[in-house]
């Protein structure tokens, strides 16, 4: 994660020093130098960072430096976001001041007001300064540590797996084993590759220890070799492991790839051979080709079994039967358990702790790793409390987390590009079993500023599904729900997944969970906190004071039923000002009679990019919601009002209102949103250009429009002209209009003038309801 964030704030200076008003900051002392002093190191540490990112995995040290790394770069992508949005009310208000004589002003002494925050160019430079001490120990402080400056993509994978194992542990997986074991000594083909697919610690390399088992027993092959790949792809190595396997001696004289080929196409050519590769990652098909075309040579066929984390692999090597390995069962997952924990103990023990046990059982959600790992924890455990504290414990607070739970996951974390760990790690906010929609998440993660690569809007989205995809592809998703074309729209976390990135985010991400009736109040001084999620299972209230927000970037609130007290809210906003995504969720009525007030602090929110507020009780947003210039998306229910200066909010792209049945109108400002992309419902005016309320005419401008719209037209009559200033032909995303009269005197005739106006392109599909 430390590696995007510091790769994203250099691309950020590199930008805005190349502004032509960023010069003027140079009339602040010594700003200019600041800025090229921050770079020199941001880039320093880049040369070093992904090396720190892998070590910090068992080096504490390094962990609080990347730690402290982590904060001054948030701090300064902060610092430049204000800059930013700075400028941006620089511009716009001065396209909206034509009357005012146009003359050059020095930022460095103009105030600006963003939602009730004076900032000055000065206030700017001295941020930037105490950013800098900080950055400048950070900088010093790595050469301690000795990090390779070489980008590692992965860190080395030390353990290795054998053929060998006691097939008496390995429990559920007989079926599929006898399923494997058909396919392997079918005579289909000269090469057949079957691949098992599956998460970390699911039991991939155990089932094809059991299929090894089986095959030596039957005598089906004259050789079975094992290959454990999961270290660096070396096609030498490799190699020389297959002719080991063969028992052909040592290869070691052997030094080109060419000559061990050889000898391999050599020994195969009469023998019937079955190869195990355990732990692929490879995607390369050119690491695949040379060894494939040895092994053709074989006359009776060779038999190939792969297990891999990874979708993209199956595909590289042409896999001709791919199992996916389902979860185990609780029951197998307490059978394992038991193997490890009730040998030696007495039957009265054991019965005093297998209902313990059994709930333990189901900690492990179907990994066998899981099962393995804490039935070797509790075989040192001999009370009843021990067992309990254990069942009570999430995974990251057991002593044999780290070492043996955490580690194998954190090789597919490892694995990834740095830009999409940060994606990855970010997920740990939502709750466990928590059901992530594909664009949901796509949009968090653009509020976010991780899918900051790319400048085009559609080209992020499009961006943010590829992340998405490639983290399902390698496992780390799991029950994905797909559409009728295939594609994934859902998915959700293991458990362990889960606890592996609160374990790695600690602080970073802070998740509550409240059952308590009682008002309460939540303590973040002591945590470095960035995001948070609050989860409330019964009705009860949000919490009064939340302190230690000042650098809090993400709140989502998920409930059943809670009340919103005006008091916390007010003090909320008043100092959560990083605050970029607000998520409150009020799905159940509490009191029908009371308004949900939101206080006008919420102007001071000036990094927001992501605003929901949901809620069956009335709500009206205050004005100061349009000093919002960075807001984005926009999702209320049950809003009586909308603000009057809505087309203050230039950058919002989604609008979703469809849940506010109170509205009566809305502003004529929402048609100078030009950067307006997703509208979900609008009531319009058909009768009238209206001087304060939204017209079909103001539709104009609004070209950026996709996907579906509800219009809800208002007046007693069409107004042809202003019907035809829509100019629906130049909405090309746009796909369908559902319509309905809002007068009691419409008929079919103001309905065919409506579409005739309207002048709709072929295929554009218009639904009317109600006529």
């Amino acid at each position: 994660m430390a590696a995007a964030l510091v790769s994203f704030i250099l691309g950020q200076l590199a930008a805005i020093t190349f502004e032509t008003a960023w010069q003027e900051l140079k009339l602040v002392i010594g700003v200019e130098e600041e800025v090229r002093k921050l770079q020199s190191n941001f880039e320093a540490i880049q040369e070093v960072v992904e090396d720190a990112e892998v070590k910090q995995v068992v080096d504490k040290s390094v962990k609080r430096w990347i730690d402290k790394l982590k904060d001054v770069a948030s701090d300064m992508e902060d610092v430049l976001d204000e800059w930013n949005t700075a400028l941006s009310k620089l511009k716009t208000d001065e396209a909206e001041s034509a009357s005012i004589p146009k003359k050059k002003v020095r930022l460095s002494r103009l105030p600006f007001n963003l939602g009730g925050q004076v900032i000055r160019g000065y206030d700017i430079g001295d941020k930037i300064r105490r950013v800098n001490v900080e950055l400048d120990e950070i900088a010093k402080e790595k050469d301690r540590y000795h990090f390779a400056r070489s980008e590692m993509t992965q860190p080395r994978r030390l353990e290795r797996t054998t053929a060998y194992v006691d097939v008496s542990e390995i429990k559920g997986r007989n079926d599929v084993r006898d399923e494997i074991v058909s396919k392997l000594t079918s005579d289909e083909g000269s090469i057949q590759t079957v691949s098992i697919i599956g998460m970390c610690g699911i039991g991939k390399t155990a089932l094809a220890q059991l299929v090894v088992n089986h095959v030596k027993g039957q005598n089906s092959f004259d050789d079975v070799v094992w290959v454990c790949v999961s270290d660096f792809f070396d096609q030498v190595k490799i190699a020389r492991e297959i002719l080991e396997g063969l028992r052909c001696g040592s290869s070691r004289d052997l030094i080109s790839l060419q000559g061990l080929l050889d000898n391999i196409a050599e020994k195969v050519r009469d023998r019937k051979v079955f190869i195990v590769f355990d732990d692929v990652w490879t995607e390369r098909e050119a690491d695949w080709e040379a060894l494939r075309a040895a092994l053709q040579h074989c006359k009776h066929g060779i038999r190939i079994l792969v297990t891999t984390r990874k979708e993209s692999v199956v595909k590289v090597i042409r896999s001709s039967h791919v199992f996916r390995l389902e979860l185990l069962s609780d029951e197998i997952c307490w059978e394992i358990l038991k193997s490890k924990t009730f040998f030696g103990r007495e039957e009265s023990e054991r019965r005093d702790l297998e209902d313990v046990g059994m709930r333990i059982a189901k900690k492990c959600k179907g990994l066998a790793l899981a099962a393995k790992e804490l039935g070797s924890l509790l075989r040192q455990k001999r009370r009843r409390v021990e067992w309990e504290r254990v069942l009570n414990s999430g995974f990251w607070e057991l002593e044999i987390a780290e070492e043996y739970i955490f580690r194998p996951l954190l090789l597919s974390y490892y694995d990834l590009p740095s830009t999409i760990r940060r994606c990855l790690l970010y997920c740990a906010i939502f709750p466990k079993d928590y059901v992530m929609g594909k664009n949901e998440l796509i949009v968090h993660w653009k509020m976010q500023g991780f899918l900051n690569s790319v400048d085009d809007d559609s080209e992020m989205l499009l961006k943010g599904e590829e992340y998405f995809e490639y983290l399902a592809d390698r496992s780390l998703f799991q029950d994905l729900g797909r559409d009728h074309y295939g594609n994934i729209f859902v998915g959700k976390m293991h458990d362990l997944v889960h606890d592996c990135l609160l374990f790695m985010t600690k602080d970073e991400i802070v998740t509550k969970e409240v059952d308590s009736k009682e008002t309460w109040n939540l303590d973040l001084v002591s945590k470095r906190a960035r995001h948070s999620s609050i989860k409330i299972s019964q009705p009860n209230s949000f919490p009064v004071c939340i302190n230690g927000v000042e650098k809090l970037r993400t709140l989502i609130t998920i409930g059943e039923s809670y009340d919103v007290t005006f008091e916390g809210l007010k003090k909320l906003f008043s100092e959560a000002k990083c605050l970029r995504l607000l998520d409150f969720q009020l799905p159940k009525i509490r009191k029908v009679s009371e308004q949900i007030q939101v206080p006008e602090e919420i102007g001071n929110l000036i990094h927001l990019r992501y605003l929901t507020f949901l809620s069956y009780q009335s709500l009206e947003l205050p004005e100061s919601v349009c000093d919002l210039r960075n807001l984005e998306y926009l999702n209320i229910a049950n809003c009586s009002k909308l603000p009057k200066e809505m087309e203050k909010l230039i950058n919002l792209k989604y609008l979703y209102t469809s849940d506010c049945n109170r509205l009566s109108h809305y502003p004529k400002g929402v048609g100078r949103l030009t950067s307006l992309q997703r509208l979900d419902r609008i009531i319009a005016r058909v009768d009238c250009n209206h001087t304060t309320d939204f017209s079909v005419g103001d539709f104009e401008n609004l070209d950026l429009l996709r996907g579906d719209l509800w219009l809800e037209l208002e007046g007693n009559s069409i107004n042809i002209e202003e019907v035809e200033r829509a100019k629906l032909h130049n909405k090309i995303h746009l796909m369908e209009l559902r319509v309905v009269f809002r007068s009691n005197n419409t008929g079919h005739e103001m309905k065919d003038n409506f579409i005739k106006a309207l002048n709709p392109r072929p295929n554009f599909h218009i639904h009317f309801f109600g006529i």
